[in-house]
C-alpha cells in the first residue's frame, strides 16, 4: 500500500510542480496579448504583465516596462497581483506537502497524521494557486473576447488576440488544480483502506 501512497503523492507533485513552471511562464513571459497593426506587415506587439515589446519577423524586439502602475488596465493590476499570489501560495503548497512524502523519510511512522494534514494542507493550497491562476487568465480572456466583438470599433482597426502566456495559465492553473486535487484524495483513500483493516 505505501508503494502506491509514494507513487500517488509524487504524481501530484509532480502535476503541481508542471503547472508551477507553467504558471511562472505565464507570470513572467510578455505575451499575454498580442496583434498586428495591419500598417507594418513584419511588426506585431505584445503586451506581458510587466511590460510591453515590439516584435519583427527577423527577430528583433524592444521590450519597455511600465512606467507606473496607475495607468494600468485594470485586467493587467489584477492580473499581477492575482498571479503573484498564486506563485506564493504554491510555493507555500511545496513547502508543506514535500516533507510529507511517504517516500521522504523526514517523518516517523508515528507522525502519520501530521503527514497526513500537510498533504491535505498541500494539497489545498495548490488547488488554490490553480483557480486563482485560471481566473485571472479566464477574466483576461472575457475581457479581451468582449473588446474584439464590439460592434462599436470599425472592423478594419486591429484588435487583441489571446498570446501564449494565457495558454500557459490555463494549462498551468489546471495542472495545479489537478495535482493539488491528487494529493488530497490520495489521503482519503489512505484513511478509508485503514478503516476497512482496522477489525
Amino acid at each position: 500500500m505505501e508503494a502506491v501512497l509514494c507513487f500517488t503523492e509524487l504524481a501530484g507533485l509532480f502535476l503541481s510542480l508542471t503547472g508551477y513552471v507553467c504558471c511562472l511562464v505565464a507570470l513572467f513571459i510578455p505575451h499575454w496579448l498580442a496583434f498586428s497593426s495591419g500598417i507594418l506587415i513584419n511588426e506585431n506587439y505584445r503586451l506581458g504583465l510587466w511590460q510591453t515589446c515590439v516584435v519583427q519577423d527577423v527577430g528583433f524586439s524592444v521590450c519597455q516596462e511600465y512606467q507606473t502602475p496607475l495607468h494600468l488596465p485594470i485586467q493587467v493590476r489584477l492580473g499581477r497581483i492575482l498571479v503573484c499570489l498564486s506563485v506564493l501560495i504554491g510555493a507555500l503548497g511545496f513547502m508543506a506537502s514535500t516533507p510529507a512524502l511517504t517516500c521522504v523519510k523526514c517523518m516517523d511512522n508515528t507522525e502519520r497524521n501530521v503527514r497526513k494534514m500537510l498533504h491535505i494542507l498541500g494539497g489545498l493550497l495548490f488547488s488554490v494557486s490553480g483557480t486563482l491562476t485560471f481566473f485571472t487568465v479566464s477574466y483576461f480572456a472575457y475581457d479581451t473576447l468582449i473588446k474584439f466583438w464590439d460592434h462599436t470599433i470599425p472592423k478594419d482597426i486591429p484588435r487583441w488576440e489571446f498570446g501564449d502566456a494565457m495558454y500557459a495559465g490555463w494549462v498551468g492553473g489546471f495542472l495545479l488544480l489537478s495535482g493539488g486535487c491528487v494529493l488530497i484524495f490520495s489521503q482519503f483513500q489512505v484513511s478509508q483502506e485503514a478503516e476497512l483493516k482496522w477489525p
